[in-house]
């Protein structure tokens, strides 16, 4: 699987913290310290006014909450808006607070650990998978009522090589949204008709990709497990349209030599 899809799906789990922790209210380790707190308001401040995330003030903003993480070195909140600042500015240092906000939250924040698993990712590397795997393993221990672990889990089972117990977390996660009531976006469906795909239930994975199509038509991987799925769905029911289709979508891959070997075989037309 390329790197690039997991990419994809970090954009649709990144930056999750609720707007009242946004506004600096309902803080997980609030500080003691008079002049850490004076410090972390003006950030939080600061970062409400720069609506347009201008660069200059997210500098600006950003160290203004790395002093509030130095004058009190347990406000885990702190930490995280200095990882947080860092993130927009695409600061790989961002990974460290966010670490270091998880470390000193004690389990008590989702947000620290979705935001540092998300930002694990972004390093495309095998160690930042297993950090984020864990991350996403904590939010289903610590959270389990709440879907983001669950499509966490499986956003890097396709990496990891865990498909089946992929597959089990993302229809786990269908129904946390559905049981909240938030609406499902086309990248859980895409998500599950490549994981559908890669357990070889090909059938269902036409249905969830045809959700999905308007949106991600145009993705690499989209045209490379739906074209799997139609391709195989036209030879169990022999129908030469259907393959025509998954064709002309295999043909439109641009990147042909990063198809994994093991679903490039599969492609016999």
């Amino acid at each position: 699987m390329k790197k690039t899809f997991i990419i994809l799906f970090v954009l649709s789990i990144n930056f999750i913290f609720s707007q009242d922790y946004f506004e600096g209210k309902n803080l997980y380790c609030k500080s003691e310290n008079p002049e850490a707190i004076k410090l972390f308001n003006i950030g939080i401040e600061t970062l409400y006014l720069n609506r347009s995330l201008d660069k200059k003030y997210l500098k600006k903003t950003s160290n203004i909450f790395f002093k509030a993480y130095k004058t009190d070195s347990t406000f885990c909140d702190a930490a995280f808006f200095t990882g947080y600042t860092m993130r927009l500015l695409n600061d790989k240092n961002a990974l460290v607070f966010y670490y270091i906000a998880d470390s000193l939250g004690q389990n008590k924040s989702i947000e620290f650990k979705s935001n540092l698993a998300a930002e694990a990712l972004r390093f495309e590397s095998e160690e930042g998978i297993k950090l984020a795997r864990k991350k996403y393993n904590e939010i289903i221990q610590y959270f389990p009522n709440n879907p983001e672990g669950y499509y966490g889990f499986a956003v890097t089972s396709p990496e990891i090589g865990d498909v089946e117990k992929g597959l089990e977390n993302i229809n786990i996660a269908i129904e946390k949204y559905k049981y909240l009531n938030k609406t499902i976006k086309d990248d859980v469906y895409f998500l599950k008709g490549v994981l559908l795909a890669l357990n070889k239930k090909y059938e269902e994975g036409l249905e969830s990709f045809e959700k999905s199509y308007s949106t991600y038509k145009k993705d690499e991987n989209y045209k490379i497990y739906y074209s799997l799925c139609l391709l195989k769905v036209a030879e169990l029911t022999k129908d030469e349209k259907m393959k025509e289709k998954a064709r002309k979508f295999y043909d439109k891959i641009e990147h042909k030599e990063q198809i994994p070997k093991e679903i490039k075989d599969l492609f016999i037309f």
